[in-house]
Parts: C-alpha cells; structure tokens; sequence
C-alpha cells in the first residue's frame, strides 16, 4: 500500500469543496457549485440535430444550452462491433460525456461508452480487452489479460486497472459483474425514454476519488457533515464539528496552497522558480535556474536543478487540473542521457495521478512535451473569473 491520502470535505448551502492531501502536500481540489455540477462521464439518450460528413461529427441535442459534438469516427475495436448504419440528422443515439461545456462548446461526446470501476473499465459496445500502463511486469500484464477474457468472456470490453493487482480475482469479476448489470439497466431505459434525456450520472467527486485511489492508498476523510450511505465501509470517516474542521482546514493550510496554485510564478525550495501560463491551445511551463550553486555527484548543475523541479511540476500540473498539450522548458542540458533521465523522473512522479498523463518526450527544440486528458475545469477557471475592468487579461477569485 502506498502513502495515505487525506481527504477534507467542505459542504455547504452553495459548493462541495473537496481537497485531497498527501501528508501535508495538496495533491488535488475540486469545488463543485450546486448549481452547475460537471457531466463528464454522463450518458445521455440524445437526437442527432444535423450530421458534418466534411467535419466527420454530428451536433447530438442533451437538453443542454448548447448541443454536443460527436465525432462520426470511433475507436476500431468500437467500429469492428458496432455495425450499424451511419447517423441520420432525428436519429436518437446513446452518447456519452468525455468533456465538459466550455465557454461557447457544447460537451464533446462518445457512443464508445465506459462504465468506470475501482478494479476495470467496462465498455458494453466494443470487446477490446486492455490493460491500465501502470501494470509493468510481464508476468503481471500476461495475468491481468487473462483475467480481463475470462470475465467478459467475449459480451464486452474490459481495461483492467492497476488497482486490480491489490484485489483477489473474485473482487475484480464480481466489480465487473455489478457494472454490466448496470449498463443492462440505462440500456433497457433507453429503450422507454424520451430524447434528450440523461439516464446516468458520475458519483460525486468525493466517491470518483475514493474509487481511483482506495485500492492503492489508505484513505481518511474528514468532513464537517455526516457519513454519506455511499461510501464503502472500509474507508475511514471522521465528522467533525464547524470549529473542529475549520480548525482543520486551517491547519491543513489549504487555501495557502490554493493562492499558491493560482499563482503565475512558483518559488522551488531548493532554488529555482517555476513560471507557469495556462493558454488557450497548450500550457507551458519554464524551469528558471536560482540559487543553487553545488550540482550532486556525478550531474552538472543544469541536470540537478532540473531533477529538483520536477515533482513539484508534476505536483501542480495535478493541482492546477493543467490538460490537452503541456510543454516544459527545462533548463539546457548538455546530452540525451540527461534529457532521458529527467523524462524517466516526469513518468515516475506523475504515475500515481488518476488523470491519464503521458510523457511524449523531447522536441527539438529541448522542450518536454506531454499530454494530460481533459476532465474539468482547471483550477483557476474553477476558482476564479475574468476581470472585466482590465479587459478580461486578469482574473478575479470567486466568493
């Protein structure tokens, strides 16, 4: 088992806030509105509202403000099972949400859909078996495989996740079990309902963090409401008082740790400053050199500086909920070997983010390049706004 996590969670008359902590470290902070929770995972029965063959997508209705964006063109293990005719502008189809609404676009959409588990990823319209690539060993992956074919045993698609290694075999198959049953049940909805309609909703996020992490982390929650029935037996839960937990929040230093993910530039304890700018197509972050004057035994001082920035840009890549193309750029190094081992370090520190990262490695111009997929709103546009007053080039945190 790894470290321990600490989760505090913050209920009130308008927002959820939801902070995951490692030691005193905050890993990960959601707030969700009442009035404005995210859809990412939902599942929709929605009607096809006009079809793009030059854009190869469909606008789909949800009954939302604004339509959704389905591309015409699936995975292949998606298109070798479904065999159906192309869509039609009044067609009804089940989709689901792999994006949130942003600004003027509408929830961008799937008809591949997933059923996440603790254990597996269940995908009822395909019958791809997969394996999460936090599972290393071979023996492992050849294990993991096999099991993942025994259990849909050829009636759906499964990824088995890393967190099926801490679980027994049994565990793993009754989860999937419980999860087809589920779909089985929003498919015979479907059937009877009107579109646009949603028919399936994601947990909370308390009970999506507790489902990524619990079969590799102890968890401990302290809330300052009471014990949701949701939430599985074996994880701790603590339910405190409003002076004990704001006494918690506090001591936590939470929204110091907030400012500090807000901020545009991030001073490193060991020297050094990250300067870090969320874009529009891609997000940047450049590692500045600082005061470091001793490089360790065996590196040059660019290589030990670069080492030292690293968990902490991984750490508020995950903060900051950064997605879609970030580049790095590291301070100069003199060879590949250096380069190599600052990207094997990246994969090390983001492989326990529940987000899918992947390193793509260096460009040539010696940036690394890496991608994260998108979820929900980064943090700064979910704590804070535009500032009208400078013609929206600032942001202003929210009440």
């Amino acid at each position: 088992m790894a470290e321990a996590f600490r989760l505090l969670v913050r209920t009130g008359a308008v927002s959820t806030q939801t902070a995951l902590l490692e030691e005193s470290r905050l890993l990960e902070f959601y707030q969700d509105e009442a009035s404005a929770e995210s859809l990412m995972g939902a599942i929709f029965l929605g009607r096809v509202e006009r079809v793009l063959p030059d854009v190869k997508a469909a606008f789909v209705k949800l009954g939302l403000p604004q339509n959704g964006f389905l591309p015409l063109r699936e995975g292949e293990s998606f298109h070798r099972t479904v065999h159906g005719t192309p869509l039609l502008s009044g067609q009804d189809v089940l989709v689901q949400v792999k994006k949130d609404p942003k600004g003027g676009k509408g929830a961008f959409l799937t008809r591949d859909i997933s059923l996440p588990g603790q254990y597996v990823l269940l995908m009822p319209n395909n019958r791809f078996i997969g394996l999460s690539k936090r599972i290393a060993s071979a023996a492992e992956r050849e294990a993991a495989k096999r099991l993942g074919g025994e259990i849909a045993d050829d009636r759906f698609g499964l990824i088995v996740r890393h967190a099926a290694l801490f679980a027994s075999p049994a565990q793993v198959k009754d989860e999937a079990e419980a999860l087809w049953e589920r779909w089985k049940r929003i498919a015979q909805s479907a059937q009877y309902a009107k579109a646009p309609q949603m028919l399936f909703a994601e947990p909370s996020m308390l009970e999506v963090l507790i489902r990524d992490y619990s079969a590799r982390h102890d968890i401990a929650v302290e809330s300052n409401v009471s014990r949701p029935a949701s939430i599985p037996e074996g994880v701790a839960w603590q339910t405190l008082t409003a002076i004990e937990f704001e006494a918690a929040w506090r001591g936590a230093r939470i929204e110091e740790q907030l400012k500090r993910g807000l901020d545009r530039r991030i001073e490193l304890t060991e020297g050094g400053s990250l300067v870090i700018d969320e874009r529009e197509a891609l997000q940047t972050i450049d590692v500045n050199s600082g005061r470091m004057v001793l490089a360790r035994d065996g590196q040059s001082l660019a290589l030990t500086e670069n080492l030292a920035a690293v968990p902490e840009i991984a750490r508020q890549i995950r903060l900051r909920n950064l997605s879609g193309i970030l580049l790095v750029d590291f301070i100069d190094m003199a060879s590949g070997e250096e380069r190599a081992m600052v990207s094997k370090v990246m994969e090390a520190c983001v492989s326990d983010d529940r987000v899918k990262t992947v390193i793509h490695g260096f460009t040539n111009l010696g940036l690394l390049e890496m991608t994260r997929k998108r979820t929900r709103d980064t943090l700064r546009d979910a704590l804070t706004t535009r500032c009208e007053a400078c013609n929206e080039t600032g942001r202003v945190r929210r009440l």
